[in-house]
């Protein structure tokens, strides 16, 4: 059986050792800068974690162990090899909640130490445990200490790192901090707090998934929103909690790719997870954020947000023309293709300025331990407020209003019917956040056909807002005649109007 060392447990009940851990990535050439921070300064340096380790990363070669969110390494120091199993905990959000065992080895995989852990049942197949090998290394010149902050004990390890693997190989300087005691908001506090001296930047990339994907470019693949998993006692706090963790953890993994691949695919979703984590602070605001610091962190969410909208525009506006039979002129395509390239230039600049860094890193710790976290007058029993009591009133609210909108939809103007769209959205992010909570067949047969509406009526509102909209790209469409574009309007009329006769029948699935 493995020696495991000890850790902090955000679950209670579970035997297995925790390790929380935030990774924060640090430009190259400014870790004098955050060593000389007062709290790391004053810190109190740990030589035996420190030093070069040389680490070997061990899978089969269809990265089995990976699929299953399972890592297996032996990590050399000073002569001494720790063979190390860590496995994902069941939310993935910004800080790494992960179970993690480990065991002094003589140099060579020690498998019998798998027993209790999620890769016993993996290597119970014996020609998969014969087909794990090494598939990667991370070399790392660490500096560790050990930081007391806010009534927490926190390890703090300042990386150079590289990572070889499949012929390639990379270069990085990240920082870990690693709870040891206390809760795991005051490593968002203690992130702000380094901040103040160098730029840092919020990652969700663990080590070996710079291995893998050296391995694999298919792993760079967009991050889509994964399903929101409440408990059915769960509170207004926690269910929020873990709904924007899932959020920013979407725009965060994402972020990653746009400024790798500048891939249309990864902007859309980063901007998704942006959009998702604004739509859950509105369901929630009338119950918890009503103090200014949550009013802050949303006015800065809506300027993130205005730095991806250009260039998403663009990259949407080229998918449309390239989908059309009749297209613009090849002179007029170059004209759209040197703006799109333009748009992302002012995108990446945006994402490596201190200001968007910060937004994130506030966002993150406004979300663990922000003031709505604390009593406060009428937000003690706010945030205590049963989670599936307090979605049944919202959702039948939004709802309500969203049914009562619609019997004039012919009646009203562009920008109104532009603002049933943004309610029809937020409903939608609603019932995707709070599906969890009602999972008896026909909640879940209603929530199906409910999400269908929603997502139909969302696109044909929004294709009536480019129609009504137009843009300064305009010019570059072909010409369609007026009629063309009415038929167009009263067609898109037509099914929205067929859509929302079919929502005014349908049942609620929170009811």
């Amino acid at each position: 059986m493995s020696a495991s060392k000890g850790r902090s447990k955000l679950d209670p009940g579970s035997d297995a050792p925790r390790e929380i851990e935030l990774k924060l990535e640090l430009a190259s050439g400014t870790a004098e800068d955050l060593l000389a921070h007062p709290l790391l300064d004053k810190a109190r340096p740990l030589p035996k974690q420190s030093g070069q380790l040389h680490a070997v990363y061990f899978d089969t070669d269809d990265h089995a162990l990976h699929g299953e969110g399972i890592s297996l390494r032996i990590r050399r120091r000073n002569g001494k090899a720790i063979q190390t199993i860590k496995a994902e905990g069941p939310h993935k959000g910004i800080a790494m909640d992960r179970s993690e065992w480990e065991t002094p080895v003589d140099g060579d995989l020690d498998l019998t130490a798998a027993a209790g852990t999620p890769l016993e049942k993996l290597i119970a197949d014996e020609a998969l445990q014969a087909r794990i090998k090494p598939a990667f290394t991370v070399e790392t010149v660490r500096k560790a200490f050990e930081a007391k902050f806010d009534d927490a004990v926190i390890e703090v390890a300042l990386d150079r790192a590289k990572a070889s693997g499949g012929g390639k190989a990379i270069t990085f300087s990240e920082v870990e901090l690693e709870l040891r005691q206390g809760r795991a908001g005051v490593l968002f506090a203690l992130a702000r707090s380094l901040s103040e001296v160098a730029p840092l930047r919020l990652s969700t990339v663990a080590k070996s998934e710079r291995g893998y994907r050296l391995l694999d470019e298919d792993s760079l693949s967009p991050a889509r929103a994964e399903k929101v998993k409440l408990s059915k006692d769960a509170t207004c706090a926690e269910a929020f909690q873990i709904i924007a963790r899932s959020c920013l953890a979407q725009m965060v993994q994402n972020e990653t790719l746009v400024r790798l691949t500048q891939a249309p695919d990864a902007l859309h979703q980063m901007r998704v997870g942006l959009r998702r984590l604004r739509a859950a602070m509105s369901l929630f605001r009338p119950q918890l954020l009503t103090d200014s610091e949550s009013d802050k962190i949303r006015d800065d969410l809506r300027w993130a947000g205005q730095a991806l909208g250009a260039a998403r525009d663009l990259d949407v506006f080229i998918e449309r023309l390239r989908s059309m039979d009749d297209q613009p002129n090849p002179s007029q395509m170059e004209e759209i293709e040197r703006r799109r390239a333009e748009a992302y230039r002012d995108l990446l600049e945006s994402l490596e300025s201190r200001r968007f860094m910060d937004v994130i890193l506030e966002t993150a710790a406004w979300i663990e331990a922000g003031t709505w976290t604390t009593p406060g007058k009428g937000r003690k029993s706010a945030c205590r407020r049963p989670a599936r009591e307090f979605a049944e009133a919202e959702l039948s609210r939004r709802f309500k209003r969203i049914r009562k909108l619609a019997k004039h939809l012919r009646d009203v103007g562009d920008e109104e019917r532009h603002e049933l769209r943004i309610r029809i959205k937020k409903l939608r992010y609603g019932t995707e956040f709070f599906a969890s909570l009602f999972t008896s067949g026909k909640a879940q047969k209603r929530r199906n056909a409910l999400s269908s509406l929603l997502e139909e009526l969302q696109e044909n509102l929004g294709d009536l807002n480019d129609l009504a909209v137009g843009g300064s790209l305009a010019m570059y469409l072909p010409e369609i005649s007026p009629k063309r574009l009415e038929r167009q309007r009263e067609k898109l009329l037509d099914r929205s109007e067929a859509a929302l006769s079919a929502l005014s029948k349908a049942d609620p699935f929170w009811e």
